[in-house]
């Protein structure tokens, strides 16, 4: 909570003093304007905090503004940020297709446009992407339940909020992984919209539904399976593993105390420096110095044995 509160106060002073046009001037900072489907996520705090130490790091003025879920909104803020004349845009979408038109538009002003976390559909350019391959993440939460249960496991998955890219490349990537593993099996699925108290409820129904012998295993595509983890471990169901993508300090305690089997890890603190830095570099004219078309973070299969590993301002 004080992180989020600190990031705040932060994000509104940076509003408050980045709502002029870009200036003229070689001694005017430079300016980022960032999209994010959705800063009330816990996964973004860390997101922003290394958005927000990489701008002051850089001497640079970084604008975070929330998309609230909302596609058109998210469009609207990357228009205002063209109209503002902003050195660079940085843009984290909901909907990778809906924010191609005002991506557009900054194409036809010369902004240097990036993606983070989730990519920008085609038929707008983008410079590079800043973020884990949602597929193969996908991938590594279904081969971790493989790891943790057994060939022919029957496993159910907690999807995302349905239609955003994450949740459809992540469970992408889950059903490749389970088609190329032909014992397993996908038996249900359901969506708890990023959010703990749904992902509760799905959990609960998934094993009141599925006795023991039935369900070998749980894929959450976020971290909030780690409420649903911890209501089986209470109940005694730990018969049922549970994978969950993302690493939160509730997912960390839990993989330590082993009512979680695996978690896929990416740390958001550095992507969102990466992001910056790389903005930067577009804006500056080295766009040589910035890796494309892609900026792939690595991805971790991590089980109790890999804490250690974990940064700890990669959590949230």
């Amino acid at each position: 909570m004080r992180l989020a509160a600190v990031l705040l106060s932060a994000l509104v002073l940076t509003t408050s003093t980045a709502c002029g046009q870009a200036g003229d001037s070689a001694d005017d900072p430079m300016r980022v304007g960032v999209v994010l489907f959705n800063t009330d996520l816990p996964s973004f705090a860390p997101l922003m905090a290394g958005i927000t130490a990489k701008g002051e790091e850089l001497g640079v003025e970084v604008d975070i503004q929330n998309g609230q879920l909302d596609p058109a909104r998210q469009a609207q803020l990357v228009q205002q940020f063209v109209t503002r004349r902003v050195d660079a845009i940085v843009i984290s979408a909901s909907d990778a297709n809906a924010v191609v038109p005002a991506v557009r538009q900054a194409n036809a002003a010369g902004i240097p446009v990036l993606g983070l976390t989730n990519d920008i559909g085609e038929g707008a350019e983008r410079l590079t992407y800043v973020g884990s391959d949602n597929v193969a993440f996908g991938e590594i939460l279904a081969q971790g339940a493989l790891e943790a249960t057994k060939p022919d496991a029957k496993v159910a998955i907690i999807l995302g909020a349905l239609g955003t890219t994450s949740e459809r490349q992540r469970t992408e990537g889950i059903e490749k992984f389970v088609g190329a593993n032909p014992g397993m099996e996908i038996i249900a699925r359901q969506t708890a919209n990023w959010d703990n108290a749904q992902a509760l409820k799905v959990g609960q129904d998934l094993l009141a539904k599925y006795p023991p012998g039935t369900l070998d295993a749980i894929i959450c595509e976020g971290p909030e399976g780690a409420a649903a983890a911890k209501y089986a471990a209470s109940a005694g169901r730990s018969d049922v593993k549970f994978i969950v993508g993302d690493t939160s300090q509730d997912v960390l305690a839990q993989l330590e105390a082993g009512t979680i089997a695996g978690t896929g890890f990416q740390n958001f603190f550095d992507q969102g420096g990466t992001a910056i830095q790389y903005a930067v570099d577009a804006a500056s004219g080295r766009d040589a110095q910035v890796p494309q078309p892609n900026a792939y973070a690595p991805i971790e299969l991590y089980t109790a044995a890999d804490v250690a590993k974990i940064p700890a301002n990669s959590l949230f």
